[in-house]
């Protein structure tokens, strides 16, 4: 039996159940409507939330892989298609890797198909939501912030709205709408409001104790563990790397690679940086998870 005693809104599991499933699709299409004020028609999660995977990633222990693949949403609509990531703890290179995951899912649609005027006119609009447990954009109180293609200078937009990059920061006060005060309710574990929209109380009833077997408990304390794992390990190869004189900025960067899963071979190439440390890098990884 699990010792979960409740299911936390951010548990990463938790997230991709709710927000990553086409069972409850309307979920997702109110959280879209709610900060990007869209209508998100044809939505359909292309990732979706599923307790067999996880079940054999969990089975072989792998924390990596754990960590890496049930914190994203990819899905599509009629005209555009979206992500979305849950990220509560600050990072080095977020705003790289916030960037990179939409932008690759915008490139991959290029295609050349005979018979098609180009292969550009495959590429289409990118929305993209990045929820934040933590302080991040900047030292004022708004929650919410869309990037778009803009010239300050000159104060004109891109012809095409092609991107909408989104950051909503669950700590911050100042929100747009009463809904996206629900939502930031629903994430931070406050009482929703009587007048919620259905959608969120919807949400708020799936990840309710009751309503989960305990097989899916398990795998989201699973979930929390391997990611506490996961942070004590980059905190380890930091302290080492340190020891021995490496740069912070050398120790940020190996460990960030090292988590994506990138060869040893492919990192010293990009870092410049002699294998053999980045190896001993890599050691410390594996020696605190133990």
């Amino acid at each position: 039996m699990s010792n979960l005693k409740y299911v936390s809104p951010t548990n990463d599991l938790a997230f991709k159940k709710v927000l990553g499933n086409n069972d409850n699709i309307h979920i997702l299409e109110g959280f879209i409507k709610d900060f990007f004020f869209i209508d998100p028609k044809g939505l359909t999660v292309e990732n979706p939330y599923s307790i067999k995977a996880y079940r054999e990633i969990v089975k072989d222990e792998e924390a990596y892989r754990m960590r890496l693949t049930i914190s994203d949403i990819s899905a599509v609509m009629d005209f555009a298609d979206y992500t979305s990531e849950l990220q509560i703890r600050k990072e080095s290179y977020f705003d790289e890797r916030s960037l990179y995951y939409p932008l690759d899912k915008f490139v991959s649609r290029y295609k050349i198909v005979p018979d098609e005027p180009s292969a550009y006119a495959r590429l289409r609009p990118m929305y993209a939501m990045n929820i934040l447990g933590y302080n991040h954009i900047s030292e004022d109180n708004d929650a919410l912030r869309i990037f778009q293609l803009y010239d300050p200078v000159r104060n004109k937009h891109f012809p095409k709205r092609i991107f909408h990059f989104g950051y909503f920061e669950l700590l911050k006060p100042n929100v747009e709408t009463e809904n996206q005060r629900q939502w930031q309710n629903y994430f931070l574990q406050k009482p929703l409001s009587n007048n919620a929209p259905d959608y969120i109380k919807d949400a708020l009833h799936i990840i309710d104790r009751a309503n989960m077997d305990e097989e899916e408990l398990d795998m989201m304390a699973k979930a929390d563990y391997y990611k506490s794992i996961f942070d004590n390990q980059i905190h380890y190869a930091k302290s080492e790397g340190r020891s021995e004189g490496r740069s912070e900025r050398d120790i940020e960067i190996i460990t960030e690679l090292l988590r994506e899963n990138m060869p040893i071979e492919m990192i010293a190439k990009v870092t410049k940086l002699p294998i053999k440390s980045i190896e001993e890098l890599q050691q410390s990884l594996l020696v605190s998870s133990k």
